[in-house]
């Protein structure tokens, strides 16, 4: 059966004008309804995952610059050991050193201890460093302390540094520093061969 609208303009001609206000509003309704369930509400959703996943990237991509900035961070700090291991003196004493150029900046009576110690790394490489205990000293004396070690020569970094303020003295502080270097582990000689020890 082939479909005429004529027939369906026929029907809509008889109904009451209440009744055509209703069909109308009705028709409007369906469209409507129509247009948020297919169209609108599957664009909002495909955009809310298009925000997440741009968010996502957006954390990721955060954390990959943050991840390339430390490696780069630590691939410099890594170059300057290397150069600073080349150029080093293998008969330099770290805790001697300190000894020195710590007692310049503090006062002796300041100075709670000073423990050396090494620990050995992967590369044939060992880490010798020195752990300093400071009680009540001024702000002065701590920053001249730092510049004396950093800038000194040769030139050291501290691998830990913790500064705590004495309670009831605001004008003076404790601090826990370490001090360490790296050396190259030196390998002992080749055995010549046929050679018998003694």
């Amino acid at each position: 059966m082939k479909y005429d609208p004529r027939l369906l303009l026929n029907y809509y001609d008889r109904l009451a004008p209440r009744e055509r206000l209703l069909l109308g509003v009705a028709s409007v309704s369906v469209l409507l309804i129509s247009l948020y369930s297919l169209v609108w509400d599957p664009l909002r959703a495909n955009s809310e995952l298009l925000d997440r996943r741009i968010k996502a990237k957006d954390k990721e991509l955060t954390q990959i610059v943050k991840d390339r900035d430390s490696y780069l961070e630590q691939l410099r700090r890594l170059e300057a050991n290397q150069s600073a291991m080349a150029e080093a003196d293998p008969k330099f004493n770290l805790f001697a050193h300190l000894q020195t150029t710590v007692s310049q900046a503090v006062p002796h009576e300041r100075i709670v201890s000073m423990n050396p110690g090494t620990k050995s790394l992967a590369g044939g490489v060992q880490e010798e460093m020195v752990e300093i205990k400071l009680v009540q000293i001024s702000l002065p004396q701590m920053v001249d302390m730092l510049y004396r070690v950093e800038k000194g020569d040769p030139p050291l970094r501290f691998s830990r540094l913790q500064i705590k303020k004495r309670i009831g003295d605001m004008y003076n502080f404790d601090v826990t520093a370490t001090v360490s270097v790296l050396k190259a582990v030196p390998t002992p000689p080749a055995a010549v061969p046929g050679s018998r020890g003694s």
